[in-house]
């Protein structure tokens, strides 16, 4: 079977699957990329730094980066995506009194990368797919596909040898990235759908509501974008809102301080959004502790929620006045870009498009893995991203503890009795009973480690203010299960049974052992992700 490769060539950051197993995987090259902080994602910084005037010598991704550690390297380029297809000529950086254009760039980038690739896997790279932004010109796919045309070209002997054994060239394919993640994220594009692809990345914020066209998608990777919106504001800038709040003024004026002090900047924030705490230290000095809240601080007095809400209301206007599709007909919302990761991000953007339709974070890998499903087929089917617990109240002061119900990964629909459940009054006299139904997110990127006990249930006990935001409960202002005539002694009094129907519905039916009598059967409760 011919191994497929995708890359999710990003502004500040690039990732690559590979499904040589049959399944998407993403790809770890230790001496270019890096890992990221919060979701352990493999992430090679998508920078160049030309050491001659040939392009024969060319550091890429984390050794570029490293190289330029002082910012001085006249031959260092980033951020050329952003010119291909629209001002490819553009001079991206200067080696040997040569300047090399964002075409050039992007080559010699495309080049490193496939010979890294080829060299680690000991097979030549003839299978590609790239993921490629809808709003962007066809030109740029013309762009990248002379690229690799230009990287792929073998000398006379080897060109001699493939039209004797009759070897195919290259095969390249391109798909929009919102039908990418898309992909990645678990939606079946295979069926018409409406989405939202909220990108923020390191420079810029965008949104753009894309509608799929069921088998046509799958084909081509391409859909219609009905919507789009966008704000030059990015992680980059959360970066200096930190040194603002951190660091004395007059540091900011030393030019060969700038990238350390952002690299500190980024490295602080990014403890912070996972629920850790990092202090600001610069030169053997600290400068001060950020932890969740003071960086929730931090984006609230900056304005950065206020603009998000912005973007998506002028989006959603956009939508209905172009094309007179309400916010109610948006089925899926997908989240692209490590500034998604920043604190009550995901939750803004639920609150404006409706948190329920949210899927799981993924924002490093979800485009790549997408690419590569797309290119072997695109079969996805359908499945749940976040556990579902319910949450118990302990008696006193305790911390709430939550019981798994729903494991991330489960198929649906499910049978009805997917999970059962016996729950018994806390004490004599009770007359309700709640269900408090709550969504698991991923703590740092990763499933939260649930904790096996004798009954053979799995629970999970959040310590940190990071982890306990995490949590969110989906039905508090559901009505309680009533108890009549009211809980006595300590035996169970409910049976609870749990399914998942074909809707993502988490269903429950409700029987009351007391009364021999069913109080609810398989009662949606909240639609999961």
């Amino acid at each position: 079977m011919a191994t497929h490769w995708a890359i999710d060539l990003g502004t500040s950051n690039t990732t690559i699957c590979e499904d040589r197993s049959g399944r998407a995987h993403v790809v770890n090259l230790p001496e270019l990329a890096k890992l990221e902080p919060v979701t352990q994602t493999p992430v090679m910084p998508s920078c160049v730094c030309v050491m001659d005037s040939e392009g024969e010598e060319v550091l890429i991704g984390q050794q570029a980066v490293t190289y330029n550690w002082d910012g001085r390297a006249t031959g260092f380029a980033r951020g050329f995506k952003r010119y291909l297809g629209r001002e490819s000529g553009r001079a991206m950086a200067r080696a040997g009194g040569r300047v090399f254009t964002a075409q050039d760039v992007a080559s010699l980038f495309l080049r490193e990368v496939i010979g890294t690739l080829e060299a680690r896997f000991g097979e030549e790279v003839a299978d590609i797919t790239i993921a490629t932004p809808s709003g962007f010109y066809e030109t740029y796919r013309a762009e990248l596909q002379a690229i690799l045309r230009g990287v792929k070209r073998r000398g006379w002997w080897e060109r001699i040898r493939a039209l004797l054994w009759r070897k195919p060239g290259i095969v390249f394919r391109t798909l929009d990235e919102p039908v990418a993640a898309a992909l990645g994220y678990g939606v079946d594009v295979g069926r018409p759908t409406t989405l939202v692809a909220f990108d923020f990345g390191g420079g810029s914020m965008e949104a753009a509501v894309v509608r799929t066209h069921g088998a046509r998608t799958v084909e081509t990777g391409r859909a219609e974008v009905l919507a789009k919106q966008a704000v030059e504001l990015g992680g980059d800038d959360i970066d200096g809102w930190i040194l603002e709040r951190f660091v004395p003024a007059a540091l900011h004026d030393w030019p060969e301080w700038e990238i350390a002090l952002r690299w500190e900047a980024e490295r602080v924030k990014l403890l912070a959004s996972a629920g850790n705490e990092g202090h600001f230290t610069f030169r053997n000095e600290s400068y001060g502790r950020l932890d969740y809240h003071v960086l929730h601080d931090i984006l609230v007095g900056n304005g950065l929620y206020e603009r998000i809400r912005e973007l998506l209301d002028t989006l959603l206007g956009e939508l209905r006045i172009r094309h007179g599709v309400p916010a109610g007909d948006i089925d899926d919302v997908i989240l692209e870009g490590g500034s998604t990761l920043l604190p009550e991000v995901r939750n803004v953007v639920g609150d404006v498009l409706g948190r329920e339709k949210v899927r799981e974070w993924l924002p490093f890998e979800a485009v790549a893995r997408g690419a590569c499903i797309f290119a072997g087929g695109a079969h996805v089917e359908d499945f749940i991203y976040h556990d579902y617990a319910i949450r118990l109240l302990p008696d006193g002061d305790g911390d709430p503890e939550y019981e798994l119900l729903i494991p991330g990964g489960t198929c649906f629909p499910t049978v009805d009795n997917f999970v059962t459940r016996y729950y018994a009054p806390g004490f004599d006299g009770q007359q309700h009973i709640n269900l408090f139904i709550c969504e698991v997110g991923r703590v740092a990127g990763r499933p939260v480690q649930w904790t096996e006990r004798p009954n053979r249930s799995r629970y999970f006990v959040p310590r940190t203010a990071g982890e306990r935001a995490f949590c969110l409960c989906l039905n508090e202002a559901d009505p309680a299960l009533p108890l009549s005539p009211p809980g006595r002694g300590t035996a169970p009094r409910l049976r609870v049974t749990y399914s998942v129907d074909v809707n993502r519905w988490l269903c429950v039916t409700v029987h009351d052992l007391h009364r021999k009598a069913d109080l609810k059967v398989r009662h949606p409760v909240v639609r999961l992700r």
